[in-house]
C-alpha cells in the first residue's frame, strides 16, 4: 500500500509557537504556589513523605506511627529527592507533579513519532492531552496518577521497540524499558500499572504487523519484560513486607489488589460511573470539536494511520472497561488513559478531519467563568467581598475573545493555553474566596508548640496525618474515635490538649484555639477546661 506524506516539511506559521509551551508550563506551575496542601489527601501524602525524611525509614511508609500500606513509596521518595534540591516546601511536592506532566508530554510525542505520526500529529496529540481539564486540574496536585501515566507511556514506548523489526538490540532495549517502566509504575500506584501499561502490549498482534508475523518471539520477549518488571517491584515489596509486619504484608499483597477489584473499601461507585464523567475530564475538546466537510490533509501514511488508531483503541478501550468493572473509582484514576484519546484525536485534527470551533471553545471558557462567579457568590463567607468573582468574569471574557478570534481555524495550542489560563482564574478565585479554610498550618503550629513543651495531645477523630507536615511535627498525633475512649484519656491526662474538626466532638467550653476549616471549624481545648465544664457537648 503506497505511503502518503506531506509534500513539504511542515512549518508552524504561528509566531507564538515557540513561546506557548513555556507559557503553558508556567500556567500549570503557578497553582503549586497558591494554596497550602489540601486536606485530606494532599496533607496525608506530604505528611508521609515528611515522616519518611525525619525518621530515615525509607523502606516502609508510615502514617500516624503505623505502616501505611495504601500507597507504594515512589512518590514519597521523589518528593524527598525534590526537597534535597529545593528545601522542604509544599510547593516543591506539587512542582514534582508538574515536572512529571512535562515528562508525559515528551513521552507522548515520542510515542506518536515512533508509531509513524507526523510532526503535526505529534504536536496536536500533545496539546490535546495537556490542554484537557483533567490534566490541567491534577497536574499541580500531590497525587500518584501522574507518575502512573508517565510509567504507562514508558511501557507503551518499550512495546513499540518490542514489536519492531530493527534487530535484537532494539528488542533488548524494549525489554529493558518495559521492565523499568512497569517496576516504577508498580512502585508508583501498585499492580494497576500492569493493567494500564500492559493491555495495549498484550494486544500488539492487532496493531503491529511484525508482532503478528513473529508472535512467538514477541510473546517470549514480552513475558521476559513483564517478569523483570515484577522482579524490580518485588525487590522493594518483599523486604518491605518483612519490615512492616504481617498486617502490612497482607495489605500490600492482597488488600490493595484483590480487595480493590472485588469489593473496594474506599470510593465504591456503580459500574457506569465513568461514562458521564469522561466527557467532563476531556473538556474543552469534547464540546468544541466539529467534523469538517473538506478533503482531509493526509499527514500520515495509511499503514501508520491504521497503526496509530489501533494502538490508541488498544490503550484506551480495554483499560476503560476494566476500570469500570473495578468497584473503587475516582476521577483521577482515568488520567493514565487520556494520552490514548489524545493520540486518536491528534490524528483527526492534524488531518483536518475534525476542527476546533472557536464559538464552542469560547462558550466552554465562558461557561466555566460564569460557574466560577456563581459558586463564589453562593459559597462566599459573610465577611468576604465579591472580588473573587471577578476572576470568573475574566474567564468569561477570555471565552468571548476566543470565540471572536480571527482567522480560523483555531489552533489547538491556543485553546489549550486558554483553558489553562481559565482554570488558573478559577483557582485564584477559590483561594481568595475561602482558601484559608483549607490551610491547617496555624493549628498544626499549635501542636508543634505542644510537642516542644511536652504537652500531651489527643485528636478526637481520625485526622489522617494532616497536621504532620504543616506543623513539621516530630511525632505523630494519636487519635481516638469514640467519646468513651476520649473521656478515659482526658482523665489520665488532665494537663493535655484535645484537637478536633469532627462535628461529633463539639464542646461548650471555650477553646484554646479555633479556626475555620472546610465547612466547619477546627478547635483545640485544654483538657482541664473540658473537665471543669463537665465535658458538656453541643448537640
Amino acid at each position: 500500500m503506497p505511503h502518503v506524506h506531506s509534500p513539504t516539511p511542515e512549518r508552524n506559521p504561528e509566531p507564538w509557537s515557540r513561546v506557548l509551551p513555556w507559557l503553558a508550563g508556567a500556567l500549570l506551575l503557578i497553582p503549586a504556589f497558591l494554596m497550602a496542601p489540601v486536606p485530606i489527601d494532599e496533607t496525608r501524602y506530604i505528611g508521609v513523605a515528611w515522616h519518611m525524611r525525619e525518621s530515615g525509614q525509607w523502606l516502609v511508609p508510615f502514617l500516624n506511627g503505623h505502616p501505611y500500606p495504601d500507597k507504594p513509596p515512589l512518590l514519597f521518595w521523589l518528593i524527598n529527592l525534590f526537597w534535597t534540591l529545593t528545601g522542604v516546601h509544599a510547593w516543591a511536592a506539587r512542582a514534582l507533579n508538574v515536572a512529571v506532566t512535562g515528562l508525559g508530554v515528551l513521552l507522548l510525542r515520542a510515542l506518536v513519532s515512533r508509531l509513524g505520526g507526523s510532526p503535526k500529529v505529534k504536536s496536536e496529540a500533545a496539546w490535546l492531552w495537556v490542554g484537557s481539564l483533567a490534566v490541567i486540574a491534577f497536574s499541580s496536585t500531590i497525587m500518584f496518577d501522574g507518575l502512573l501515566t508517565a510509567c504507562s507511556l514508558g511501557m507503551w514506548l518499550g512495546g513499540i521497540d518490542l514489536t519492531g523489526d530493527r534487530g535484537a538490540r532494539r528488542r533488548l532495549l524494549g525489554i529493558v524499558v518495559i521492565a523499568l517502566s512497569l517496576g516504577l509504575g508498580i512502585l508508583a500506584k501498585g499492580p494497576v500499572a500492569l493493567l494500564v501499561g500492559g493491555l495495549p502490549l498484550a494486544l500488539a498482534p492487532w496493531w503491529s504487523g511484525h508482532a503478528r508475523a513473529q508472535w512467538l518471539a514477541w510473546l517470549g520477549a514480552l513475558l521476559i519484560a513483564l517478569i523483570a518488571g515484577a522482579a524490580l517491584a518485588l525487590s522493594w515489596a518483599l523486604p518491605a513486607a518483612h519490615a512492616g509486619g504481617a498486617a502490612y504484608e497482607n495489605a500490600i499483597f492482597l488488600r490493595q489488589t484483590v480487595g480493590r477489584v472485588a469489593d473496594s473499601f474506599a470510593h465504591r461507585r456503580p459500574i457506569w460511573w465513568y461514562l458521564p464523567l469522561l466527557p467532563v475530564l476531556i473538556l474543552p475538546w469534547v464540546a468544541c470539536m466539529a467534523r469538517t466537510r473538506t478533503t482531509p490533509s493526509l499527514q500520515v501514511a495509511s499503514d501508520d494511520r491504521q497503526r496509530l488508531k489501533r494502538f490508541g483503541l488498544a490503550a484506551f478501550v480495554p483499560a476503560f472497561v476494566a476500570f469500570s468493572l473495578i468497584s473503587g473509582k475516582q476521577p483521577h484514576y482515568l488520567l493514565p488513559l487520556l494520552p490514548a484519546l489524545a493520540l486518536l484525536a491528534g490524528v483527526a485534527t492534524a488531518e483536518q478531519r475534525w476542527r476546533l470551533s472557536p464559538a464552542r471553545a469560547g462558550a466552554v471558557l465562558a461557561l466555566l467563568g460564569v460557574l466560577t462567579a456563581v459558586l463564589v457568590y453562593r459559597v462566599r463567607l459573610p465577611d468576604t467581598t465579591m472580588a473573587p468573582a471577578l476572576w470568573g468574569v475574566a474567564s468569561a471574557l477570555l471565552g468571548v475573545a476566543l470565540a471572536w478570534r480571527r482567522p480560523r481555524p483555531l489552533p489547538t495550542a491556543w485553546v489549550a493555553v486558554a483553558m489553562a489560563l481559565a482554570l488558573l482564574f478559577t483557582r485564584v478565585a477559590a483561594v481568595q474566596a475561602g482558601g484559608e479554610r483549607f490551610d491547617i498550618t496555624p493549628a498544626a503550629q499549635q501542636l508543634a508548640y505542644a510537642q516542644a513543651h511536652h504537652i500531651p495531645v489527643m485528636s478526637a477523630g481520625d485526622h489522617d496525618g494532616m497536621y504532620d507536615f504543616a506543623g513539621k511535627l516530630q511525632h505523630p498525633v494519636p487519635f481516638v474515635q469514640g467519646h468513651g475512649a476520649l473521656d478515659a484519656w482526658m482523665r489520665a491526662h488532665p494537663d493535655g490538649w484535645v484537637i478536633s474538626s469532627d462535628r461529633h466532638f463539639r464542646y461548650s467550653a471555650t477553646p484554646l484555639y479555633r479556626q475555620p476549616y472546610l465547612l466547619g471549624e477546627l478547635s483545640i481545648w485544654r483538657v482541664r477546661d473540658l473537665l471543669a465544664n463537665g465535658e458538656q457537648r453541643h448537640p
